[in-house]
């Protein structure tokens, strides 16, 4: 048998430099090709990351959006509905049509004796500011149209009061008679608020623990439906250990010491971007303001804050709020109050202040002790301009015998 001819040296060495020169190919196109996908990733990330950054910086965390929460802020506001919702059958009930009828006659009053009076004072005589601070409410009530009105570029509002927020699953229970039946507990809720700019603490009280719609997150929502707002998202929350809201469930029951709980509202400004209403149900104390607290780290993460008291029982003016009062003039680079918020002398240094309507002694009322401001009052006998519109425990005396303070920090 003939033996096969061994290949030549020149040919091993051809064979051998194609299959190195192939390897070197295979491995030149898939390190390209592996480069093109880390380059392609890398641009798309720093853009989504670009466009995170660049578009909402300074804006509330973005959430889940549900168009359920805003056709329910305007079902309760007594607005109309897109047939497409589920609750538009709702609205072709009788006592819906009296409801919208309630509503629109009680809004068109609010918007002529109180937002169509502050909208051009406010723009008169408030100072600007360059940030879009937290506008903070502590003893609101469910009062938003007056901080909204007030402080219409806030990105992030806050509001403190001892009304519960309410379950806001409650909200979600069209199959039943409740969102129906409820109304009726929702008109006795606002309608003296509508008359006069003024929560009355007893009516709060007793209506806005219904069974049917309770807490504040019904009012609230139809405040902000009738502003023109857009609602996104409706949550209950709680302060966590660390200071921070979180998401959680509603309890019945009376929350543990230290605990506190409220719900928060993503909406919709109308300037187009996205906003927030943090609504807290606490009992303002020393402890409040606490570092040590939950509730206490969570508020010291605020500055630059625009600062709103009206009908504030005069709770500042006594020595064991003390830290509230502190707190509150540390943080705050404006503040617009009545004489119930914090004690006049505090302002007279540090501060630019400008008053504003009528001082006189307060009467006795139901829920607290009026207290007399000497230098507050010398102050006004050198003349302040008229306040066009009621804030505060001036109602009581009739129209136009409102005080306001504002007060920008220097």
């Amino acid at each position: 048998m003939r033996s096969k001819p061994k290949p030549s040296s020149s040919l091993l060495r051809h064979k051998s430099t194609r299959r190195l020169h192939g390897k070197k190919l295979i491995h030149s196109r898939t390190s390209s090709a592996v480069k093109k996908v880390a380059v392609f990733w890398t641009v798309t990330l720093a853009i989504l990351l670009a466009g995170i950054y660049f578009t909402c910086p300074t804006q509330p965390r973005h959430y889940a959006t549900d168009p359920y929460w805003n056709d329910v802020a305007r079902y309760l506001a007594g607005m109309d509905v897109e047939q497409k919702s589920v609750l538009w059958p709702l609205t072709q009930e009788y006592t819906y049509t009296m409801h919208r009828q309630f509503m629109d006659n009680l809004w068109n009053r609010i918007q002529k004796e109180t937002i169509d009076l502050i909208v051009p004072w406010r723009t008169q005589n408030m100072p600007p500011l360059r940030k879009r601070a937290t506008a903070f409410y502590p003893l609101s009530g469910a009062d938003f149209i007056n901080l909204y009105t007030l402080f219409p570029d806030s990105y992030r509002y806050l509001m403190i009061a001892m009304e519960p927020g309410g379950d806001v699953s409650i909200l979600r229970d069209y199959t039943s008679r409740r969102l129906v039946d409820g109304l009726w507990s929702i008109q006795r809720s606002i309608y003296l608020y509508g008359m006069s700019n003024y929560f009355q603490t007893r009516v709060m009280s007793q209506e806005m623990t219904n069974t049917l719609l309770p807490g504040t997150a019904p009012s609230l929502l139809i405040f902000m439906a009738r502003l023109g707002l857009v609602i996104k998202s409706v949550e209950n929350v709680r302060i966590g250990p660390g200071g921070t809201l979180v998401r959680t469930m509603f309890d019945s029951t009376r929350p543990a010491p230290g605990i506190t709980t409220g719900i928060r509202i993503g909406f919709i400004g109308d300037d187009g971007s996205r906003r927030e209403l943090v609504y807290l149900c606490m009992k303002l104390g020393p402890g409040s303001v606490d570092r040590a607290t939950s509730a206490g780290k969570y508020l010291h993460r605020l500055s630059d804050i625009k600062t709103m008291m009206k009908s504030a029982v005069y709770l500042l003016h006594h020595s064991p709020f003390e830290p509230v009062r502190d707190f509150i003039l540390e943080k705050s680079v404006l503040m617009a109050q009545d004489d119930s918020g914090i004690p006049y002398h505090y302002f007279t240094e540090g501060w630019d202040t400008s008053l504003f309507g009528v001082y006189r002694p307060a009467m006795h009322l139901h829920d607290c002790l009026p207290v007399w401001q000497a230098d507050l009052y010398e102050k006004y006998l050198q003349g302040a301009p008229e306040l066009p519109f009621n804030f505060g425990y001036g109602i009581l005396f009739g129209p136009r015998q409102s005080n306001l303070m504002i007060a920008r920090k220097q």
